[in-house]
C-alpha cells in the first residue's frame, strides 16, 4: 500500500499540437514515442494514472486503436506501475447513460496488459462520469463485470477495482432531498462496490474564493495558507458526508494540480495560472497530502493542447509538469524532439 502524500501522476500521451483547426488525432502516437514521455516522469515519480485504454468506437464497434493502448506497455518500458483508467463509453450526460457493452472492451484490454506487463496496481473504471442514477448504476455493473473477468493473483496480491469522480458529486452521498433519493442509493451502491477505497478529484483552483484570497501577487506563505485551508475545508465536508453514511471507504485523491498558463469558465482570472503558482502548490500538496494521511495523484504529467483552444489561452491544457517539443505536418503525423520540465518538483 502506498503511503500517504504525492505517490503518482495522472498521464495520457495526447501531447501533440493543433494542426489547423484540430490537434494531432488520438491513434498517432507510438509506444516508443510513449516511453520517451514517460523516460523523465519516472524520475520523479513510481507510478502514473491513466484515464483509458485506447477504445474507439465506429459504426457500433468498439475498437482498441487509440495510443492509450501503448501506457501499460510504455510505462513498463520505463520502471513505471499504473493505475489504469478504463474510460465510460458512449456517455451521455444530458441522458444519465453510459454505454455499458462498449466499456466492457476497455475493462477486457485493460486486465489482458495487467497480465501481460505484471506493472498494473489497480482498476479505475470511469472518470467524473456520475450525472444521476442510471449512469452511476452503470459504473456499479462495470465494476462488477470487471470483478468477475479479474483473474485471482497479480504478482502476489489482488488488482483493486475502484472509479474516480468529482468531490462534490461523491459528497452527495449525504443529501437527504426526497427527489435525490434514487441517486443517494446508486452512490451508496457504488461506494460499497469499490474495493477498499475511491478517489475524489478535488482541485483548490477551482474554489470559487480562491482567486480572491491570493491574488495576483501572492508571496508563498500567502499561496500555501490559501490552498490549503481550501483544501482542508472541501476534503472535511466530503469526510463529514461519507462519515454521515456510515461510509467507510477510503478517500483518495485521484486529481489536484494547477496550471501554469490560461484560463476557463470555471476559473476566469488568468493571473492564477503561472509556473511559480504551479511550483508552489506541488510543495503544498506535498505537505497537505501527508498531513492529511490522504494518497495523492498530481494532475498532470504533460500539457494536452486538444483540452484548449488552438490559441493556448485554456488553462485545461495546461496542468503538466512537462510540455512535450515536438512538431506535426498533419493530423496523423507527430515526431517528438524532447520534453521540458516546466517548474522544478
Amino acid at each position: 500500500m502506498a503511503a500517504a502524500g504525492i505517490y503518482g501522476i495522472a498521464f495520457s500521451p495526447y501531447v501533440g499540437p493543433w494542426v489547423g483547426d484540430a490537434p494531432v488525432l488520438f491513434n498517432t502516437y507510438t509506444v516508443d514515442q510513449v516511453t520517451q514521455l514517460l523516460t523523465p516522469v519516472a524520475k520523479q515519480f513510481s507510478l502514473i494514472a491513466t484515464y483509458g485504454q485506447g477504445t474507439f468506437v465506429w459504426q457500433n464497434v468498439p475498437n482498441v486503436q487509440d495510443s492509450n493502448r501503448y501506457n501499460i506497455q510504455a510505462a513498463r518500458n520505463a520502471g513505471l506501475k499504473v493505475s489504469a483508467g478504463c474510460f465510460q463509453q458512449g456517455a451521455n450526460p444530458g441522458a444519465d447513460s453510459i454505454n455499458v457493452d462498449w466499456t466492457k472492451a476497455e475493462i477486457d484490454y485493460a486486465l489482458d496488459q495487467a497480465k501481460t506487463h505484471g506493472n498494473v496496481v489497480e482498476l479505475v473504471i470511469g472518470n467524473e462520469c456520475l450525472w444521476g442514477p442510471n449512469s452511476t448504476g452503470a459504473i456499479v455493473q462495470l465494476i462488477d463485470y470487471a470483478k468477475s473477468k479479474r483473474a485471482p493473483d497479480f504478482n502476489g496480491s489482488t488488482l483493486p477495482i475502484t472509479t474516480r469522480q468529482r468531490w462534490d458529486v461523491l459528497g452527495g452521498v449525504n443529501n437527504a432531498s426526497p427527489d435525490y433519493a434514487p441517486m443517494r442509493q446508486a452512490m451508496l451502491q457504488l461506494l460499497a462496490a469499490c474495493e477498499g477505497f475511491v478517489y475524489a478529484n478535488m482541485y483548490a483552483y477551482f474554489d470559487p474564493n480562491i482567486a480572491s484570497q491570493i491574488g495576483p501577487n501572492a508571496t508563498q506563505s500567502v499561496f500555501t495558507g490559501s490552498v490549503t485551508n481550501s483544501m482542508n475545508s472541501t476534503m472535511a465536508a466530503l469526510r463529514s458526508a461519507f462519515s454521515s453514511q456510515n461510509v467507510s471507504t477510503e478517500i483518495r485523491i485521484g486529481e489536484t494540480g494547477w496550471p501554469t498558463q490560461g484560463s476557463q469558465p470555471a476559473q476566469p482570472n488568468v493571473y492564477l495560472a503561472n509556473a511559480q503558482y504551479a511550483a508552489w502548490y506541488y510543495e503544498a500538496m506535498k505537505s497537505w497530502s501527508v498531513a492529511n494521511g490522504v494518497k495523492t495523484i498530481l494532475f498532470e504529467a504533460y500539457d494536452e493542447p486538444w483540452k484548449g483552444s488552438a490559441d493556448g489561452s485554456n488553462s485545461e491544457a495546461s496542468f503538466g509538469v512537462w510540455q512535450a517539443e515536438g512538431s506535426a505536418t498533419a493530423g496523423n503525423q507527430y515526431t517528438l524532439t524532447g520534453e521540458k520540465q516546466k517548474y522544478a518538483i
